[in-house]
Order: structure tokens, then sequence, then C-alpha cells
């Protein structure tokens, strides 16, 4: 029985050992396992996020290639060996030429550096839609975006092509995409602009609304309440618009920085540039609301506020603000005598052979 009992306690206590092995093993390898895992990821190089870099991407993202130049050029003074800076450097700078007579070469030079950069593809679309070569463009734009599905302005320059070619569901499609990946005023404008043609007057209101503190949108707005004949609301509309664009802190800001573009014929687009074009365009805008209520003093007092432009500035101007007249009394016809009225008043000299000889 002795002997029964010391048998069966030695088989136990052999278990106990062989258990303890097992365990302290399996302990052993996963301390052994884990520490030669942290031993190679401490010989792995880390990766350093760039801050510079990814700005200078952001500002080329958004079409801003003067502010993506200096970036770029900023960090690669600093470190000649960053690659991705002098690359940033070179594309910053070729888009700046895109009217410069040189620009294919260079671009074709870069595209033969590197065939699969989405902002080289990109400038090819633009370069070709530039040129009246939609079919061309249309893949390079395709491909940019294939390659980079973010960058926002190709959705958008992609959409300003759908629109000329009056695809409208197409152009809706891709602003929303720009503003997805960069929901910045000047798409948003666009695409609220986009409604106020399709008169989807509402929702584009809504849209100029959520551009807080970018005048255009709020002038935009106005002349739907012209159409509407809200006259008190285009007012104030136009009144704000004059406080942002003379607040000197506001203006300073990127967005406000970026030109005007308007479209006052099929294919004809003109810019304002100058804070003293797009102060004056309020001016005369607040002075058609005073006019269209019958107050043609107060439209006086306005159009004497505006700021001197020099003779192209201001044949623009009229140029721009008789499409805007017209387009409400085509959209109204109740206005369309005091509209004629006021081009008359206001508008003039502004015939056919000034406008020929102007462009």
């Amino acid at each position: 029985m002795s002997f029964i009992y010391r048998t069966g306690r030695w088989l136990v206590n052999e278990n106990i050992r062989r258990i303890s092995f097992i365990v302290i093993f399996i302990i052993v390898a996963v301390a052994g396992g884990r520490l030669t895992h942290l031993y190679d990821v401490s010989k792995k190089p880390k990766v350093v996020v760039n801050q510079s870099i990814v700005e200078g991407d952001n500002a080329l993202n958004i079409g801003r290639y003067a502010e993506a130049e200096r970036i770029f050029s900023v960090e690669f003074k600093g470190n000649s060996k960053n690659k991705e800076a002098e690359w940033g450097v070179k594309i910053a700078q070729l888009r700046q030429s895109l009217l410069m007579p040189t620009f294919k070469a260079d671009l074709d030079a870069l595209y033969q550096e590197d065939p699969n950069d989405a902002y080289v593809n990109f400038f090819m679309g633009e370069y070709y839609a530039a040129n009246q070569q939609s079919d061309t463009a249309i893949p390079y734009y395709d491909r940019a975006l294939a390659l980079n599905s973010k960058l926002a302005e190709a959705h958008f320059k992609l959409a300003e092509l759908y629109e000329q070619q009056g695809l409208l569901e197409a152009t809706t499609v891709e602003l929303l995409k720009a503003i997805d990946s960069a929901p910045i005023t000047k798409y948003r404008n666009k695409l609220g602009t986009l409604y106020f043609k399709q008169k989807r007057y509402e929702v584009a209101i809504k849209e100029y609304g959520k551009n807080q503190g970018y005048p255009l949108s709020a002038l935009e707005s106005a002349m739907i309440y012209w159409r509407l004949e809200y006259l008190s609301q285009a007012l104030s509309y136009q009144k704000q618009a004059l406080n942002l664009l003379e607040n000197e802190v506001v203006m300073s800001k990127p967005e406000n920085q970026e030109p005007w573009y308007f479209e006052v014929q099929p294919k004809k687009v003109i810019s304002f540039n100058e804070l003293n074009q797009k102060i004056a365009y309020a001016y005369y805008g607040l002075s058609v609301s005073f006019y269209l209520q019958g107050d043609a003093v107060r439209a006086e007092n306005a159009v004497q506020k505006s700021p001197e432009l020099s003779p192209t500035q201001q044949f623009d101007l009229k140029l721009l603000l008789a499409a805007d007249l017209d387009a409400l009394a085509k959209a109204n016809a109740g206005f369309l005598d005091q509209v004629e009225a006021y081009k008359l008043r206001f508008l003039q000299p502004l015939n056919n052979e000034e406008v020929e000889s102007k462009h």
C-alpha cells in the first residue's frame, strides 16, 4: 500500500514538474519574441512626417501655387537633400507659368522625369483644356485623380470642363468631390453659382451661406434676391460684402487674395484681381439695389463711393454689370424698364464698338 502511495505521489510530482517546465518555456518564448520584436522595431528607421512637405502639398492640392512654392523653397533651402521639397518647388513654379510660351516644353520635361506624378498629369489636362482640346484633357484629369483621388483642384477644373460641355450632373458631382477633399470658399462659391444658374435659389443661398467671411458669396446671394424682388435682403447682403471688403484682416486671408472670375459671355471670362475692383463691384451692386427701389439719389451716391479704376478696369466692371442686369431682366421681366434706365444712366459709354476695341 505504501509502495502504491509513494508511486502515485511520484507521478503527481513528475507531472507538476513537466507542467511547470512547459509554462516556463512558454513565458520565456513569449518574452523572447517580444524582446526580438522591440529590437527589430528599434533597428527600423523612424518615419518622420515633414510638416513643411504636408503644408506644401496642401497648398498644391487647392491651387495656391505661389504659397506652395514659398513653403517648399524654405524647406529645400534648409535641407538641400530633401527631394520632395525640390520636386515641390519645380511643380509649383511650373504651374505659375501656365500662360507662358515655354510652359508645354517645361511640362513635357517633367512628364518624362515622372509620368506618374498626379500634379504633372493634372497640369497636362489644364494645358489641353486651355487650348480647347477637352477630349485630350479629360484622360489626363482622370489619370491625375487615379493617382491622387483627393486632388481637389483637379476635381474643380474637371467640373469647369463638364460645365462648359453642359454636363451639369457631372459638374455637380466633381464640385462635391472637390469640397469633400477641401471645403474651401472657392469650391463652395462655384457650387452655389451652379445652383444659381439652375434657378435652385434656396440651395444656392444655403451654399453661399457656408462661406462666412467671403464677400463674393454675399454679392451672389444679393443677385438672387434681386430676382426674387426681395430688395431689402439684397441690400443687406451687399452691405455685408462691403464690410468684409473694407476689413483689412478679413481681406488678408488667402481665400480673399485670390481673383474673382466671371463669365460675361460664352467662353468670355474676366477677372477681378485687385481689391479696388472688388470694392467697386460691390458699390455698383448696392447702387443697383437702390435704383430698383426707386431711390436714384442713393444709387448715385453709391456709385460716387466706388474707388477709382483704370480705364480697362472700369470697362470690365461695366461689362460685368451689364451682363448681370441683362440676366436679371431676362429672369424677371418686371425689372426690364429699370434695368435699361440704369444701364443708360450709369453704364455708358458701353457699346459694341468699344467692346470690340477693348477685347
